[in-house]
């Protein structure tokens, strides 16, 4: 799925994301696929291996109605974050999503076994699975990951991330573990084009009436998840009825610190809204899930298919390594809290952007770098922050590492995932 590297990234899918590396990405789809067969005693749309192939004395499978790669995970490896392990094991399922029940799975990796269950929390989160189709080929999807399946918000849920230790910190984890969280993935944003096209939005609120408080200087109609919306936007535009899309902000433009030459617009994921019906140039919908108030005038993005990466965190360069003498950026942009409406109704967000830090960036924060894609920063790599000494002939102070969660042409999203001094917006990072 990924190209080897030192850290041997695998990715731990929410809704999966285009091709990185080697192994395509299949595309994940909230319907089952069509094109069903029938092998042996079943139905199936895959191509599954006889199982008299598999090595000698080897684990097996069959999957039974009801089942999803998230439990069998657990089942397994008592880790449901490592149900990639079974799917990297089994490469003839095309569509995570979808399992069938009389398909024979592989079962292997005693590496997973390392990972104990406890080293992200599970409270709140959904793994990737599906249920199996019957006999018929009708098949049914346990929605996953942020498109389904939750009820609660992800903006007021406590989420859980992996605890660095100071030992940590001096030789990085010998098992894989979750670099972020669905909450770092799609509560936080991306740097993007600062004109982007998105032109379908919120409109208003079905009960804006209520809310309307008459002489009031300051007006409450933001909404959150449960909430009913009408959205400008139809058809013509794009929108299809029963999709989930993000909910974005466009926010301030970033730029280089150093150079002061514009990256990009940063945009801010608020949430998610489902469409429930759509006309040629209206719609209307629900917040399925929401990371901060959603204001009118948010606008609607299709639902990215973005990975959350599981590694093996590297430790720290010691004090005598040399430079990695790889490609070199700069942390661009940092999420220093929530969104929030600004007096008048504009919506705002409090962010640390180009040289005007307003505080330091610390452990298991999220930043923005200015190298993506085609400077070879895929999601699952690391990166070494670092800031030149301001004495003459000094070698450089590490500060500490990032994990990376997603990445885009020339930008990336990373997370703090080890720490020996505080960080801020304009410090250097390095490939490792």
């Amino acid at each position: 799925m990924v190209s080897v590297r030192r850290v041997a990234p695998i990715l731990l899918l929410a809704v999966m994301m285009p091709a990185f590396g080697a192994k395509p990405t299949p595309k994940s789809s909230s319907h089952p696929p069509r094109e069903l067969h029938r092998v042996g005693d079943h139905w199936t749309p895959y191509n599954p291996p006889d199982p008299a192939s598999y090595p000698p004395n080897a684990k097996t499978y069959t999957i039974k109605a009801g089942d999803t790669l998230w439990g069998l995970a657990i089942q397994f490896y008592q880790n449901g974050y490592l149900w990639p392990q079974l799917w990297e094991s089994n490469t003839w399922i095309t569509d995570a999503h979808w399992i069938y029940p009389g398909d024979v799975l592989l079962v292997e990796g005693e590496v997973a076994r390392q990972v104990q269950p406890g080293t992200v929390g599970a409270a709140g989160q959904t793994g990737a699975g599906t249920t199996g189709a019957g006999a018929t080929g009708a098949g049914t999807t346990a929605e996953t990951g942020p498109t389904g399946g939750r009820e609660h918000e992800l903006g007021t849920q406590a989420v859980p991330r992996p605890q660095i230790t100071a030992a940590d910190a001096v030789g990085g984890t010998a098992s894989p573990v979750p670099l972020g969280t669905e909450y770092d993935i799609y509560c936080y944003g991306y740097i993007g084009d600062p004109r982007e096209p998105m032109p379908n939005s919120v409109s208003s609120y079905e009960d804006v009436e209520t809310r309307y408080q008459k002489g009031a200087t300051r007006q409450s109609l933001t909404g959150s998840a449960g909430d009913l919306v009408y959205l400008d936007g139809g058809t013509s535009s794009g929108l299809v009825a029963g999709e989930t899309y993000l909910a974005v902000m466009p926010d301030e433009l970033v730029e280089n610190p150093h150079t002061e030459e514009v990256i990009g617009r940063h945009y801010q994921f608020v949430g998610q809204i489902r469409v429930l019906c759509a006309d040629e140039t209206h719609s209307r919908g629900i917040i399925t899930q929401s990371c901060h108030d959603i204001p009118p005038g948010a606008r609607l993005k299709p639902m990215p298919q973005l990975p959350i990466p599981l590694a093996r965190i590297p430790s720290l360069p010691a004090f005598c390594d040399p430079a990695s003498g790889k490609i070199t950026g700069y942390i661009v942009h940092a999420l220093a809290g929530t969104g929030m409406t600004a007096p008048g109704g504009s919506w705002k967000s409090e962010a640390f952007l180009g040289g005007s830090a307003i505080g330091a960036i610390g452990d298991g924060q999220l930043v923005q770098i200015n190298l993506g894609r085609d400077d070879q920063v895929m999601p699952g790599d690391f990166l070494t922050v670092f800031r030149e000494s301001p004495q003459r002939g000094q070698p450089r102070q590490i500060l500490g590492e990032l994990g990376v969660l997603t990445s885009e042409s020339h930008t990336a999203t990373a997370k703090v995932l080890l720490m020996r001094r505080s960080m801020t917006v304009g410090d250097h990072v390095e490939i490792r």
